[in-house]
């Protein structure tokens, strides 16, 4: 059954742009320890990636654990942890993380659980231990602000879009800058990495989608495909369709290797401003500014319910690792934890 979970009011002190969960599964440590490479000894680069993995390990819990990280404009990362299951469970607050001097406006988790990423209006990207609560990394973006950041599937890089129309990717170890995919001067203001990690897709601000294989940086599609900001964008879990949510109200599904159309959604009131599948592929979630956050099946295109607690523009809803839960941020400074039935 659909259901609130966990409300928690003022989460933030001022408008919350983005949110992300996060599963840490704790795993046995290798009793044997590799033997060197001697092509790797007097590479430095690998000994400040090894310094860095050592720093985040050192850190980790030693049970499971669920975090939710958010992101607001008041400057601010909170990461909250995740007790529960069922139909009960609470946030509670573990860490509030200073370092951005503008708005956070998004916010991911790397696949193992372990590294958030923000990135700020103030052009900085920042990483984060997320049991420590301590900064690993600061990326400088400028000088054009960095809008969405999220992990390659992998962990090993971060990708942000900008003004300019860049798509630049770098190194979760050591910050560097790996490459830069151009969008041919388009705003880019979503992204997204497909889950087998193939493909980056970016939305922009004149409405264009543009796909870009990894492995090559070549642009395989760009597609017509809003009239309007495409506010967010997302890959299915098996990596063949892509789902865009943009001002114009609608969202749209594509199959990625034939760039074809294969079905429009209409239900929101206003602007559709985040849209995320449910690992398990049965169903996908929207958030608009309609104060609205809407359920959808997948196999119907049709919405089976729709959550009205928020009180003003619902900016992110995304769905737990095990697809039964949602978190939603709004501009009204709350976070919800929803029941998703799987």
């Amino acid at each position: 059954m659909f259901s609130l979970l966990n409300k928690r009011e003022n989460a933030h002190s001022e408008g919350i742009w983005a949110c992300a969960w996060g599963h840490y599964i704790p795993k046995e440590k290798s009793k044997e320890t590799p033997p060197d490479d001697p092509e790797k000894e007097n590479n430095e680069e690998n000994k400040e990636n090894q310094d860095a993995t050592d720093k985040v390990d050192e850190n980790l819990p030693d049970m499971e654990t669920k975090y939710v990280v958010t992101g607001g404009l008041d400057d601010l990362v909170r990461v909250w942890m995740w007790g529960g299951e069922g139909s009960e469970g609470e946030l509670a607050a573990l860490h509030t993380l200073e370092g951005h001097s503008l708005g956070v406006i998004s916010v991911d988790v790397n696949a193992a659980g372990t590294i958030g990423a923000s990135s700020s209006l103030d052009s900085t990207i920042r990483l984060w231990n997320l049991h420590s609560g301590e900064q690993l990394q600061t990326i400088d973006c400028g000088p054009v602000e960095a809008w969405s950041v999220v992990f390659s599937p992998e962990g090993n890089h971060v990708a942000s879009g900008n003004h300019a129309g860049k798509i630049n990717i770098y190194g979760v170890e050591g910050g560097r800058l790996v490459t830069t995919l151009d969008t041919r001067g388009r705003f880019t203001y979503s992204i997204a990495y497909s889950k087998d990690g193939k493909y980056v897709a970016s939305g922009a601000i004149d409405g264009f989608i543009n796909v870009f294989d990894v492995e090559s940086g070549k642009l395989v599609h760009t597609l017509e495909g809003h009239a309007m900001t495409i506010r967010s964008i997302t890959f299915s879990p098996d990596s063949q369709l892509l789902l865009t949510a943009a001002d114009d109200g609608h969202m749209k599904m594509y199959d990625v290797k034939s760039s074809n159309l294969a079905c429009t959604l209409s239900g929101h009131g206003s602007w559709v401003l985040s849209v995320d599948f449910a690992p398990d592929q049965q169903h996908f979630v929207s958030s608009s500014s309609d104060h609205t956050v809407k359920i959808w099946d997948f196999a119907q295109r049709n919405c089976v319910h729709t959550f009205k607690d928020h009180h003003d523009q619902v900016w992110c809803a995304k769905y737990s690792q095990d697809s039964s839960k949602i978190v939603s941020a709004s501009e009204d400074r709350s976070i919800i934890v929803f029941n998703s039935p799987v």
